[in-house]
């Protein structure tokens, strides 16, 4: 367990040592781009990180206010040169702040105002039908091809991604305290690929919280929420947005599909980004007593519009089912807007209230 906690620390002290000076490395930016393709790829592959903490005066002279801070820092770190070397970074078409940015990163880079790596849309569709699954498994076909994987080989990316996949949800099973070590977890396991220490995590021992949270709506940049929520004696034991523990699923089967339909299936059956059409009302309870959470924290971004329409039938949805929420729109990202103080409270009544 000692090492792989050091692995966890190394990651998030620089999370780009696995990809730097590899032009094989795959960068990614944004949700739902398959994680099977990666890893039949053979490619170091990790998201690109942000930093919470830095200014963005070069991206800002560029994105509007509707850009999420993330995608700015992103932009400001591309610009600093933090992603030379690389090979190729994949956007994802189901985030429209990720879908946007591909658009500016090719414009910046064809007036030469941005150098770095080559970019390319893994465009994904997420509707619930066969004209969608079609597209995406072509998608796949052709993000696979960019990265000079055979098509053949992605059944057995599947096979490395059920390792992974079975890994991360035994991990989120054991979950009862321990919030904000287990979204460092989460958070090291984006930034590349962690099959070689996920296996080896043990949480550290903990007396289980009198009140279990869920978090749900837009993904925050580090633990501060997770934090917050401790300091109240209660745990985030689970979260549902793009980033969180249990982003990837269970194992998946072929059932008689090709490999890149099969993972298409997937992408659109368990995607939660901002474009994933579900009965989101229905899904936060079923997050939310699959958790056997007490209370749910709906922490949104401004940014995240598409997430915001859901709120109301969401509230409605948890106070049908005797679960009391904490809702928190138009969120600052960096939760400096007293967010952080709202979460302990409400994480405080929930420790007092009767079970």
């Amino acid at each position: 367990m000692a090492n792989a906690l050091q692995e966890i620390d190394r990651r998030l002290a620089d999370p780009l040592a696995p990809l730097r000076g590899r032009a094989d490395a795959v960068g990614l930016i944004g949700a739902d781009i398959p994680i099977d393709v990666l890893l039949a790829s053979g490619r170091p592959f990790g998201h690109l990180p942000w930093d919470a903490a830095a200014p963005t005066p070069w991206a800002d002279q560029w994105l509007e206010s509707s850009f999420p801070y993330w995608a700015r820092s992103i932009l400001e770190l591309w610009h600093a040169g933090a992603f030379d070397g690389m090979g190729t970074v994949v956007f994802s078409r189901a985030e429209d702040a990720s879908q946007r940015l591909y658009y500016y990163v090719r414009e910046l880079q064809r007036r030469g105002a941005l150098r770095g790596p080559a970019v390319a849309m893994f465009d994904v569709a997420l509707l619930p039908r066969e004209s969608s699954l079609a597209h995406t498994t072509a998608a796949i076909a052709e993000i696979a091809t960019a990265l000079d994987t055979p098509v053949a080989d992605l059944a057995r990316g599947i096979e490395s991604a059920n390792r992974l996949r079975g890994a991360l949800q035994q991990l989120q099973a054991g979950r009862s305290a321990n919030g904000p070590f287990y979204e460092r977890v989460a958070r090291a396991a984006l930034w590349n690929d962690p099959t070689p220490w996920l296996e080896h995590v043990e949480a550290p021992r903990a007396s289980p919280p009198t009140a279990r949270v869920l978090l749900a709506g837009s993904a925050p940049p580090d633990d501060r929420l997770h934090r917050a929520a401790e300091d109240a004696g209660a745990s985030i034991v689970a979260e549902a947005h793009v980033h969180g523990l249990a982003r990837l699923g269970g194992p998946l089967a072929l059932a008689g599909d090709s490999p890149e339909r099969a993972i298409a299936r997937r992408l659109t059956a368990t995607s939660v980004g901002p474009r994933a059409v579900r009965d989101r009302a229905q899904w936060i309870v079923q997050q939310a007593s699959a958790a056997r959470a007490r209370g749910v924290i709906l922490w949104l971004t401004r940014e995240d519009e598409a997430l915001a329409w859901h709120v109301p039938a969401q509230r409605r949805a948890l106070e049908a089912a005797g679960i009391p929420a904490l809702v928190l729109p138009a969120a600052h990202w960096r939760a400096d807007d007293g967010a952080l103080d709202r979460i302990t409270s409400f994480c405080q009544g929930l420790r007092n209230a009767p079970a």
